[in-house]
Order: structure tokens, then sequence, then C-alpha cells
């Protein structure tokens, strides 16, 4: 069967389905757009359309962090945008699970429906198909909360960087979670309380602040994902770096580091633009060639390590990025960090295998970044306010 007529044929079974689904009323057109990841049936070929670009963001986020399991579904995953008179659940959304692990999607298609709850969602929607594929039948049953919460929230606040300010704000005064508490809770039993849906974030924050790339941040969420308990990997994560600081309990040092978090002010993040063009520019070497220098290209800097012209300038461009990294978008945060990993790496190391690792995770990171970046404006310029 071609994918012409498998498309015909599947939009023949939505249609059929109409009644039943309650997504139009008679009279009404019914809009659908097949994407890579998402089947989206709505009334509205706007919100069609914005919800299925808004889909493949998140997807592309989720997938630049979750490395470990396979994304490659059987299935895309059915979402229907259902008017207020044609809802028959509470809350904004819900998720349903099929026998042979179809997932599908329904919202609450109304003006009030905000961003963050869209994004978050998608992203539960989409991690429960990854788990139950990756995982077995039944896995998204034992997917730990923070993980589904950080995933969801880091979609969101990519998109919406400022929004982190009122994430603070909301932690200062209602608390976070012992961590010891957080990391072993399954997203059913949270999601049932009244825990907030944010509280998973500040768990990717802090292994983000602690140094970890994404791939490392990625192998934990993973395990998560895949519903085994981190508390021993987080813990040794956040530990204090320094040789004269002591080791401590989880909680104790989860409590001190969100302290020191949530009292920093963060209003003075850069904008994508601004961080993308800092980086691009910290990776460029056209005035050392300019001036005599043979370098040709960033993996050239393991045969030309040795010059000292070189290494006076990957040492100067070292400290700028420790300097700047509090002040670059949490967007490209990653690609700073690794672009100055792989420059340490160039300066320090003895071993080939060690530089081309950190290559391959800058650039890992800069391309995923600018990619999750032009989603992100191609996004903005729909013009679908929060």
């Amino acid at each position: 069967m071609n994918s012409c007529t498998g498309f015909r044929l599947l939009l023949c079974l939505v249609l059929g389905l109409l009644p039943r689904l309650g997504v139009a009323q008679r009279g009404e057109s019914l809009d659908f757009i097949e994407g890579r990841y998402f089947e989206v049936v709505g009334t509205d070929n706007r919100s069609v359309s914005f919800v299925n670009t808004l889909g493949e963001y998140v997807v592309e986020l989720c997938a630049s962090y979750l490395q470990v399991g396979s994304h490659e579904f059987p299935q895309r995953i059915f979402v229907a945008l259902r008017p207020e008179e044609h809802v028959e659940f509470d809350g904004a959304y819900q998720i349903n699970t099929g026998a042979r692990g179809q997932v599908s999607l329904n919202f609450r298609w109304q003006a009030a429906l905000d961003l963050e709850t869209v994004c978050r969602a998608l992203t539960e929607a989409y991690i429960v198909r990854y788990a139950n594929f990756n995982y077995g039948p039944g896995a998204s049953e034992r997917i730990r909360y923070w993980a589904m919460s950080a995933l969801s929230s880091q979609s969101y606040l990519s998109l919406r960087p400022a929004q982190q300010s009122p994430y603070i704000q909301q932690a200062r005064q209602a608390g976070l979670l012992k961590v010891s508490s957080l990391l072993p809770l399954e997203w059913g039993i949270g999601r049932e309380g009244e825990l907030s849906p944010r509280q998973g974030y500040w768990v990717l924050y802090a292994l983000r602040q602690g140094g970890l790339l994404r791939y490392d941040m990625g192998v934990l969420l993973d395990r998560a994902v895949a519903g085994h308990d981190v508390s021993v990997a987080l813990k040794e994560a956040i530990q204090p770096t320094e040789a004269d600081q002591q080791t401590s309990t989880l909680d104790i040092c989860w409590q001190r580091q969100m302290a020191e978090y949530l009292s920093q002010d963060t209003e003075h993040y850069e904008s994508l633009d601004a961080s993308r063009v800092w980086i691009a520019e910290l990776a460029n070497f056209d005035i050392h060639r300019a001036s005599g220098g043979e370098l040709q290209n960033l993996m050239g800097l393991w045969t030309q390590r040795d010059h000292q012209a070189l290494r006076a300038i990957l040492t100067a461009r070292c400290e700028i990025i420790a300097l700047r990294l509090e002040r670059v978008n949490p967007a490209y945060f990653n690609s700073a960090q690794s672009l100055g990993a792989l420059y340490e790496t160039a300066l320090n190391s003895n071993r080939r295998f060690e530089f081309i690792h950190a290559f391959a995770a800058y650039l890992s990171d800069w391309e995923n970044t600018k990619r999750l970046h032009d989603m992100t404006d191609e996004l903005l310029d729909a013009a679908v306010g929060d």
C-alpha cells in the first residue's frame, strides 16, 4: 500500500469515527494533518497546523535528551482538538493508550488553553508512547514524575525563557518537595495529587548547572522514563566539586544548591539570537587564520594544540565562556558549555579520543539547539497567544 492510499484510508477512518470522536458539529468542516509524529484533527485549520508544528518541536527537544531508546514508532499519536460541547473528561486534556501501544491525546480546545499546558500535554503523550515502545507495554505507568515534569517544562521554557522568573517565584513561595521524595514518585501518582507540574524542572536545572552535558542528563532522564530511581546517580552529579567541601546527603545537598539557584536574578538572560551569534563568534577562527594561523576548522584544534598563539586564544575563550555562561540563553547553555569543554580538552588532554568525544558533544549540542531555535522562530511567527 502506498503512502497516498494509506493516507486516504486513514482520513476515511477518521471521518467515519467522527460521531464518536465528537470533534465537529454538523455543518462544521474538519481539518486534519498527518505530520511526522502526530495526526491532528480539529475544526480550525490554524489550530490544527499550530499543534502539529508545536508537537514536532516538542518531539525534537525530547529526542535531543532521550538518545538511549528508539523514536521510530509504528504509529503516530492521534490528537483531537475538541470543542467544549464535545468534551467528556475533566481537565484541559486526556491521554489514552490502546492495546497495541497506540496513544491518543484529547484537548478541551478553547481560548483559555495556555501554551504551557499544550506543551505539557504533547510532551506527556509522546513520552508515554516512547516508554511503552522502548520498555514494554505498561511501562508508562512506571515513568518517574520528575522526568515527565522536567521535559514538559523544558519544552515550554525553551519557547518562553523569560517565564523562568514565574517558575522561580512559585518555587520561592510554595517551596520544593524533598528530592528524596520526588525522585521515586511515579507519574500517575504525582499527577493525581496536588504536586506542581513544574517540580521536576528543578532537577534538570540542577544537573545543567552542575556541569552535566545534554547526553549525560539524557541518560538519567531515560532511566527515569524507564521507571528507575536515579537518586544515587543524582547525588553523585550534584555533589560539590571543591576538594575542601565534604559530601552530604542528597536532601542536604539539594537544599543547599536550590537555595543558591533560587536566590539568583534571572532577568538578565540573553535573547536566543544574541546567544547564537556569541557562540558562533567564539567558534570562529578567521582572525587567527588571517594572522598566519593554519587552523582550518575545529577538528584541527587537535593537531594545532601545541601552538602557543592558538593556546592563548583558547585559554582566553574558556575564560570568556565561564564569565558569560550565567547570562547565555538557557536554550544555548549546553552549546556554550560543550564548546568550553572542547577548548579545555584541546588545551589539557593528551588523548585524542577524549578530544573527539568533546568535539562530537559540542557539534551535537550546537546543531540540536540551532534546529530548535529555528523551530522556535517559526512557532513565534505563528503569533498564537500564550
